[in-house]
């Protein structure tokens, strides 16, 4: 729920200090950079997702939450630096966290090779990416195949159990269903007439984008694994609740952008001027 929660306070304060953000003092090699005093926000986001890291031992959540604020903040802005900065920072904290902390790099080792850690740590990526080949292009079909041999394959490796029913085809299915949800709500962005609504529409869909890059990416070994959720497919709790709710809101402001505007009626004292000319 702490997803939506902080959507609308980002889609809030970048309404109020968007102008302020947007200003440039400094360029670098062509690229605007903002004023000094105007980095608190996102280095207070960056502090703050680098604490999950640390106390929550989350890697998923700390990359949505950084993700998420970085991507709002561009948006309400339109200035490249602001993404510039969030690519450093982020590249500064993993690094960081890579060598300060044992769960980070192993996760890291366990992407980098796997099968070196196949009866251990890496057995869940391992047992994934078999169930992925089993399925080859059109699966083994609803219900048949190894799908219990990957380990919670009903809620993080979902999409691995998914992978060797529907094989790359379905796979590929499902991805463009998640294309098409996000599609939708930045589309809904575009179509709103107040700022707030804008950066709200988009923060949601960009909450969805986030999670569904991190989990597909990490249960196919694009990058490394993170705890998150797969949107709408992994079992219960209140990451599908709340999924559930980031789609009531987007319909509920595409209803409203999609409106007419209301007609204004004209009083005595808001009467229309008229221009005469002499």
């Amino acid at each position: 729920i702490a997803k939506i929660l902080l959507t609308i306070f980002f889609a809030g304060y970048l309404v109020v200090t968007r102008d302020s953000l947007a200003l440039v003092r400094t360029k670098f090699l062509g690229i605007g950079f903002p004023r000094f005093r105007d980095l608190g926000p996102i280095l207070i986001a960056w502090l703050v997702s680098l604490g999950v890291l640390i106390f929550e031992r989350d890697l998923g959540t700390s990359l949505l939450f950084f993700g998420l604020f970085v991507a709002m903040l561009y948006i309400a802005t339109q200035r490249k630096s602001w993404l510039i900065l969030g690519f450093l920072l982020f590249v500064i904290g993993a690094v960081g966290a890579y060598f300060a902390f044992d769960h980070v790099r192993a996760r890291v080792q366990i992407w980098i090779d796997p099968f070196a850690y196949a009866d251990s740590t890496g057995y869940q990526i391992v047992q994934s990416l078999y169930g992925f080949a089993n399925g080859g292009l059109f699966g083994t079909g609803l219900g048949g195949g190894y799908p219990d041999l990957v380990p919670f394959a009903n809620t993080d490796f979902i999409l691995a159990a998914l992978g060797e029913e529907l094989g790359l085809t379905g796979i590929i299915a499902i991805l463009l269903l998640y294309a098409v949800l996000i599609e939708r709500g930045l589309r809904t962005s575009v179509a709103v007439r107040d700022p707030f609504g804008q950066l709200l529409a988009a923060g949601l869909s960009i909450t969805l984008a986030i999670q569904v890059f991190v989990i597909v990416g990490g249960v196919t070994r694009l990058i490394p694994l993170t705890g998150l959720t797969t949107p709408f497919l992994s079992y219960g709790g209140s990451s599908l609740v709340a999924n559930w709710i980031i789609v009531a809101i987007l319909l509920v402001i595409s209803n409203r952008a999609r409106r007419p505007a209301p007609e204004r009626v004209a009083t005595q004292d808001s009467a229309p001027t008229q221009v005469v000319r002499l």
